[in-house]
């Protein structure tokens, strides 16, 4: 019995954090220039995310080569193919082989 609670609370606490913001936010009205701010947040989050897992390692600024050379194939095919699936996968194949070149 202690295991199903133990699920039920994960379920909880995985639900929550999602349905809580879109419900109580749905029922505001905001203004058309916080929903523009609010529109790069995505864009500001995942940039923030990208940059530091490229170039900081153990807390401390490094460059990875090979994971920075991945990432600018991987953006260039993003932009000239603009197709998720392809990008994800050239980008996992890059950064295997220039793992193991370099």
């Amino acid at each position: 019995m202690y295991i199903w609670y133990i699920i039920i609370g994960g379920c909880i606490v995985t639900i929550l954090p999602r349905t809580l913001p879109v419900m109580l936010l749905s029922r505001i009205n905001i203004n058309d220039r916080t929903a523009e701010f609010l529109k790069y947040i995505p864009i500001s989050i995942l940039t923030a995310l990208v940059v530091s897992s490229l170039f900081i390692s153990n807390n401390k600024f490094s460059i990875d080569i090979s994971t920075v050379l991945a990432s600018i194939i991987t953006v260039i095919v993003a932009v000239k193919k603009n197709n998720l699936l392809l990008t994800v996968i050239i980008g996992v194949i890059s950064i295997a082989v220039l793992r193991m070149i370099f």
